[in-house]
């Protein structure tokens, strides 16, 4: 791990410091940043449990890992981080301990990567997360949001600070290539973990509430988690199971996307919601539920929240008036692809991050 000095480095060396350097939300923007500056400044990423570097095997060394014992984690983190304490630290939703001892080590003006908004589990964890949140609040930090959501959780939970926000950013191309207005309801989608709060199987009963008089609409389920057999158990004792199709972890996403002519996501939280906004760039009509940021990503209350997936029967009726004017919610589905464009091109969120190191250098 030397870092070869020259004179010709101007810019400050940034170190990415993740749980595991493994792809997947927040972490695969790494991937992203990495790539980008590589050839511009050294670049490294410390993975805080032992994992491998799956996100740039390119670095040429510039890797390091820790321990899955605790104590080990956190000394070897901390000693790393004194060692490079000069150097520019970037800290993706590491949470407030590994960011206190990267203060302790020294390093100066962090930045932190805000992505989510359940900051503590229960009382015990916000007594001592608090408590060094608090700590963390006599130092110079830069947070980072992902969206306002996300940024006004943590001001208000959290710390009084104000985030900059910057949108996650995709690769517009790979979803924009398969825009196209849909004319008809025949593939219903699902599209994320099958995990207790994204409410899979709420999607599951919407499509029985149509599926006797559209016989020609199919529900198709992408993703993988904890409840899986449990959504298969129900699809399997729905009168409609054999339009119910389970597909786990799918490679081309945007594919699937294009090939679906309804995505339902009734996540009970979200920082962002990158699925939303990447069905939408492929012009599929999505309904979810009322999370804050999902209004920010479609900007149509109207057309496209369905409500609290806590309320089934405000959400039964809102998606079945929606699905009876079909034509217009696709229309809208496909207007708003050009206002994403703007709002989420990965090469306006790699300026912003870029533009945000120069100010810390």
């Amino acid at each position: 791990m030397r870092r070869k000095a020259t004179a010709a480095q101007a810019e400050q060396p940034i170190h990415y410091v993740v749980w595991e350097a493994l792809p997947g939300g927040m972490e695969s923007y790494i991937t992203y940043y990495t790539e980008h500056l590589q050839e511009r400044r050294p670049v490294y990423i410390y993975s805080l449990r032992p994992s491998g570097n799956h996100l740039n095997p390119r670095l040429n060394g510039h890797f390091a890992e820790g321990s899955k014992n605790n104590w080990v984690c956190y000394t070897g983190f901390f000693r790393y981080a004194r060692r490079y304490r000069r150097d520019l630290f970037h800290l993706v939703n590491s949470g407030p301990i590994v960011l206190l001892l990267a203060l302790l080590a020294g390093v100066r003006r962090p930045v932190y990567h805000i992505h989510g908004t359940k900051h503590w589990k229960g009382w015990k964890d916000w007594l001592y997360l608090k408590a060094a949140w608090l700590l963390i609040s006599r130092f110079r930090v830069r947070y980072v949001a992902n969206s306002h959501h996300s940024a006004a959780v943590f001001t208000r939970e959290v710390l009084p600070v104000r985030p900059l926000v910057v949108y996650n950013g995709f690769h517009l191309s790979r979803f924009l290539q398969y825009r196209h207005r849909r004319t008809r309801l025949r593939r219903m989608a699902f599209v994320g973990r099958l995990a207790p709060d994204k409410n899979a199987h709420l999607v599951i009963r919407l499509f029985e509430e149509i599926a006797a008089q559209m016989p020609e609409v199919e529900l198709h389920i992408a993703g993988t988690g904890a409840l899986e057999a449990q959504l298969r158990e129900q699809a399997r004792q729905s009168p409609f199971a054999r339009r119910i199709a389970f597909y786990g972890w799918i490679e081309d996403v945007a594919r699937f996307y294009a090939e679906a002519d309804l995505f339902v996501f009734l996540s009970a939280h979200e920082s962002f919601g990158n699925v939303v906004a990447e069905g939408l760039l492929t012009g599929l009509p999505v309904l979810t539920s009322d999370v804050p940021v999902f209004e920010e990503i479609h900007g149509d209350v109207a057309t496209f929240c369905l409500g609290s997936p806590d309320n089934y029967e405000h959400v039964r009726q809102r998606f079945l008036a929606a699905v009876a004017d079909f034509p217009t919610l696709a229309q809208k589905a496909y207007d708003a692809a050009e206002r994403l464009q703007r709002l989420f091109d990965l090469r306006t969120h790699l300026h912003d991050i870029e533009q945000l190191y120069h100010e810390c250098d």
